[in-house]
């Protein structure tokens, strides 16, 4: 615990600051993905009954989603 002692305060901002990109790219990777299951399962369930999905999303989220069954 003696190397914490010797670290300078830009060293301290650089491994906090590697950190914090590092939970905010995990943060952003969670999110796409269940973003991904989520329109993947209501597709598929659109496929299921016959039908053609209608997906649009912003960012990472679905916005609007219809099965179109003509």
């Amino acid at each position: 615990m003696d190397w914490i002692k010797k670290m300078t305060p830009v060293q301290g901002l650089v491994i906090f600051g590697t950190a914090v990109v590092i939970v905010a790219a995990a943060l952003i990777a969670t999110q796409s993905y269940f973003g991904y299951l989520e329109v993947t399962e209501a597709a598929n369930r659109c496929f299921d009954k016959g039908g053609l999905p209608v997906v649009e999303k912003s960012g990472l989220r679905m916005t609007y989603f219809h099965c179109n069954m003509e």
